[in-house]
């Protein structure tokens, strides 16, 4: 059969655009985890964690991606910030138990589940984007609602770990729980 240059240009455009899908998609991700990190950053404003790691403005914050993520692409926001000196550190699933003693927030990968009984009750911020965390017991959970990124609070983790939640971030909470 033969193909009219119509027809060989249209297949042509179809085969682009399924090439350059994934890379749009690839970019609405890493955009995604940009709004994330920013939102870890403005989180630790609005916490207070117990005196042994109390944040003041000369204080080292370290944020941990724990397992694989995104996320860990999102360090230049991190680097950005002129109130306190944060740092990101990857870490493996392996070193979760040593390795995230020290982080004032961990956020956990989908998938990197077990962490979150590891880290109960201990003062460490637990953020994730997978579904469910803040109802599992999780304190802050990423949710998608009316195409934007929001989150929910599980204001009972925060609050067993020690840590104490300003009201402005329960304001802007799409849901909390244990109020």
């Amino acid at each position: 059969m033969k193909r009219s240059p119509l027809h060989s240009r249209l297949i042509a455009s179809v085969l682009a655009c399924a090439l350059l899908l994934p890379a749009a998609a690839r970019a609405d991700v890493e955009k995604a985890y940009l709004v994330k990190a920013a939102f870890i950053y403005n989180f630790v404003k609005f916490m207070d964690w117990p005196d042994g790691k109390a944040i003041n403005k000369n204080s080292k914050i370290d944020i941990c991606v724990l397992g694989s993520s995104p996320m860990s692409g999102a360090g230049a926001i991190f680097k950005q910030a002129s109130t306190a000196k944060l740092t990101l550190n990857l870490v493996d699933e392996a070193d979760a138990n040593s390795a995230v003693s020290h982080c004032h927030v961990v956020f956990i990968s989908d998938g990197e589940g077990d962490a979150l009984a590891a880290l109960k009750g201990k003062p460490v911020l637990t953020v994730s984007d997978s579904e469910g965390f803040a109802e599992h017991g999780g304190m802050i959970g990423f949710v998608v609602a009316d195409n934007k990124i929001k989150i929910v609070v599980n204001a009972r983790a925060v609050s067993g770990a020690g840590l104490k939640v300003d009201a402005q971030l329960l304001e802007i909470a799409l849901k909390v729980i244990g109020k």
